[in-house]
């Protein structure tokens, strides 16, 4: 034996696992390097060990080898050996103290997941589980764990989210370490999805690299039905609002028709002109208070939309005015107006300009006395122009200056709540104006010391191509007819009249089915179509008309209580040229007229 000793020791330095042959009394009679690395010792033959061996059969145990260094773990495999003529062992030792650390590591997670009520679990690199702890296998309906190593990591996803998860998910985990999402686990047993926060990272050997991945998660089935149940009232909510503002629109559509009837009528009697008066004011402030009412609720979801166009914002300020002016003339307030000379051109939707400037105004007049005075100045500032609303009335409260724009805010309300108003104007200022790219800002000496609103919007560089200033309608010929179509009779007949006062040939129709019948006999140009009819909505009827010979010769107006985004955009595809809103805007309505007659 010990000629070939050389070759022996030639051979076994070779490899990574530790030999020693060892006598009875456990003295080293043979060690090769690997075994004298792992010991932590030198020069090992002659040397006394205490390792524990069967003396007549082969054994395998792990072991905890003393070093100078400290501990380390090995799996041992000893058998008996005749070594030259010496009864003794011969012993493998393979280095396991990695192994050992990982597993007394796993099994403190372990002990840790299994008092745990979330879920927890570990899979390997190739995202096989091989670890499920009992409350996340209650969670997701599993009896055992053999269950879980069976069934592929995909599958414990809901399944229109497991291509989500080999996909993106596992990638990004492997790229970056570790990764969270919300997504859908599934109960094996009824299917059911199970909303949960999905945290996986890595599990890392002691020289940090990564050996395998963990994973705990939450279950937040409770929290998503609650956010499910909080979208669907304010579903209803938006349907309540919606459905408020058709309500509220329908009877202001004949009271505003009525007062325009009176306007044209040129009344002699004071009293009847100033009851007139109050009725058009008192219907333009409920038409407005609707609107807002609307819009805010738009803003909050993100559903509303600018139509954007090159303007001249000066051309936008002047109708804003005279309409400010039927305001401040009834409490007999000043309104002050400095206007540059030259175009201010921007890009912008003038009807939503226009609605930032008069909620300012009417804002001003409402909080000023009798009396009171309010100035709109304009001016340009470099790439900017400058907007500022000013009035001497109640002022802003310092304390109330931070959150002057928050939706529902207002200033102490008295009994009589003279001012009135719902607190959302200024939100939708806000709101309108910083989808036109701008800022406002509201400032106030104190209560008592009246206030300032500013606006800042990005204006045009290029004074080539300005808009031209709109010019008033033409008035309608006598010769255009127009069918009005509503069940709603003071609806009805009071547009007729109107239209009948300014020129127009009118017949009415209070159903489809009876317009569609009038067309043959009356040959209609215009028809003037109620949306929320009883039988046959206003959308069928504009269907039907459009598939009659020359149906696409007619002019179709629409007219509805709704009007939102998803109602303009029914109202387009059933056929109808035009949308409008109730209550009836008659100038918006002779111009549509007056641009077909053109």
């Amino acid at each position: 034996m010990s000629s070939n000793l050389p070759k022996l020791d030639l051979i076994l330095d070779t490899i990574t696992d530790g030999v020693l042959v060892v006598d009875r009394q456990g003295v080293v009679l043979y060690a090769n390097q690997a075994a004298e690395i792992l010991l932590a010792r030198s020069s090992m033959v002659g040397q006394s060990l205490a390792i524990p061996v069967h003396p007549d059969k082969t054994t395998y145990q792990d072991i905890n080898l003393i070093r100078p260094d400290g501990f380390a773990w090995a799996e041992m495999r000893s058998a008996p050996l005749d070594w030259d003529g010496q009864p003794g062992y011969v012993i493998a030792l393979r280095d396991i103290t990695e192994r050992k650390h990982m597993e007394l590591e796993r099994q403190k997670f372990v002990s840790l997941a299994d008092n745990s009520m979330e879920f927890i679990s570990m899979c390997d690199m190739n995202f096989i589980p091989f670890y499920i702890n009992q409350a996340g296998m209650r969670l997701i309906g599993l009896d055992n764990l053999e269950q879980c190593i069976r069934t592929p990591v995909q599958e414990f996803f809901f399944p229109e989210d497991q291509r989500f998860i080999l996909d993106e998910f596992f990638p990004r985990v492997v790229s970056e370490g570790h990764a969270d999402v919300e997504i859908r686990f599934r109960h094996f047993k009824t299917g059911a999805a199970i909303w949960m926060i999905y945290n996986a990272f890595f599990i890392k050997d002691s020289s940090g690299e990564p050996v395998g991945i963990a994973t705990v998660s939450r279950d937040i089935s409770a929290r998503k039905q609650a956010e499910a149940a909080l979208r669907e009232a304010d579903q209803h909510k938006d349907e309540f609002l919606a459905m408020l503002a058709h309500e509220l629109r329908n009877p202001l559509t004949p009271i505003s028709n009525a007062a325009h009837i009176l306007d044209m009528l040129k009344l002699e009697n004071p009293r009847l002109s100033w009851a007139k008066d109050i009725i058009k004011r008192q219907v333009t402030h409920l038409t407005h208070l609707v609107d807002d009412l609307l819009d805010v609720s738009r803003i909050a979801r993100g559903k509303i939309s600018l139509k954007k166009e090159r303007l001249n914002l000066v051309d936008v300020i002047k109708p804003v005015l005279e309409t400010a002016r039927d305001l401040t003339q009834a409490k007999q307030q000043q309104l002050n107006v400095g206007l540059p000379e030259q175009p201010i051109l921007l890009e912008g939707d003038s009807v939503r300009l226009s609605q930032v400037l008069l909620n300012l105004l009417d804002n001003a007049s409402k909080y000023s006395l009798e009396g009171g005075q309010i100035e709109i100045n304009v001016r340009q500032l470099e790439a900017e122009v400058e907007i500022q609303v000013r009035d001497n009335g109640t002022g802003i409260p310092a304390e109330l200056l931070p959150t002057i724009f928050d939706l529902f805010q207002q200033g102490a309300r008295t009994l009589d709540r003279a001012q009135g108003g719902l607190g959302i104007g200024l939100t939708l200022v806000k709101r309108l104006v910083e989808l036109h790219g701008g800022q406002v800002s509201a400032s106030s000496p104190g209560a008592g010391l009246g206030s300032t609103f500013s606006i800042r919007l990005p204006t045009l560089t290029e004074a080539a191509g300005a808009p031209d200033s709109e010019t008033s309608a033409s008035s309608p010929n006598a010769g255009t007819r127009v069918l009005v179509v509503d069940d709603d009779s003071d609806v009805r007949e009071s547009t007729a009249l109107l239209l009948e006062m300014n020129g127009y040939e009118v017949k009415m129709a209070d159903s489809g089915e009876n317009a569609v019948m009038l067309i043959d006999e009356f040959h209609p140009d215009v028809m003037l179509l109620d949306i929320g009819m009883p039988g046959e909505n206003g959308y069928q009827v504009a269907q039907r008309i459009r598939q009659l010979p020359n149906g696409d010769d007619l002019l179709l107006i629409a007219l509805s209580g709704y009007g939102g985004p998803e109602e303009l955009a029914r109202s387009h595809k059933a056929g109808f040229d035009h949308h409008l809103v109730k209550p009836l805007n008659f100038t918006a309505l002779c111009n549509l007229l007056s641009e077909r007659e053109i």
